[in-house]
């Protein structure tokens, strides 16, 4: 029997794609559906697979506006490696998230966002390419892609300290109103109290 030999770049692109999520547990099972399913399964595997399939166009969305490097590489990978491919999308779906959720912070925190992705992209891409042969433009790139990871990570986390000091100036304006009720109110406690108590016997239907 032949064993088919698997290139050598597809295995370096599967692990490099590793790097961006936390899992490695294949997810193929989801995105390639059995044939014929066992009937006790069809009713179980529909919502996963409507998911995976989900999280795959968004993944191919992300890569086809920001990663446009990645397709190619995932389309070889998709038709040659299946299994390998359904890996890289599970993993890609994180990077996918994170776009999402800071799309829905705003239009700053989106393109912030995108540009760590790009970066760790990059990078990956050449530490598969240095896994398979060594070199000294390789090496290069790989550190000035380190360099651009680092400053969009610091660009993003300057970001996000600009933000939790607009939400701590507006919570020590809701503060400083919230103190000042409070010392009217314990100010004029006595006059409260009466100005109360007569309300409430007019509303009982007594006298003063």
């Amino acid at each position: 029997m032949k064993v088919r030999r698997r290139p050598p770049w597809l295995l370096s692109l599967a692990c490099m794609l590793g790097v961006f999520g936390c899992s490695l547990l294949p997810i193929h099972a989801q995105l390639l559906a059995a044939d014929h399913p066992p009937e006790s399964q069809v009713e179980t595997r529909g919502p996963q697979q409507k998911l995976a399939g989900e999280r795959e166009r968004a993944v191919l969305e992300m890569v086809h506006d920001h990663l446009p490097e990645l397709k190619v590489l995932l389309d070889q990978l998709r038709e040659k490696e299946p299994k390998q491919y359904g890996i890289a999308i599970n993993n890609l779906a994180k990077s996918s998230r994170r776009l999402q959720s800071a799309k829905r912070r705003g239009e700053e925190a989106f393109e912030l966002e995108v540009h760590v992705v790009q970066a760790q992209s990059a990078i990956n891409l050449l530490v598969a390419k240095l896994k398979l042969r060594d070199n000294k433009k390789d090496r290069a790139a790989l550190r000035e892609a380190t360099k651009r990871l680092e400053l969009a990570q610091i660009a993003r986390a300057a970001f996000d300290v600009k933000q939790m000091r607009s939400r701590l100036d507006k919570l020590q304006e809701q503060l400083e109103a919230a103190e000042k009720r409070l010392d009217e109110k314990q100010s004029k406690l006595d006059a409260n109290v009466q100005k109360g108590f007569q309300t409430y016997l007019r509303k009982s239907g007594r006298k003063q």
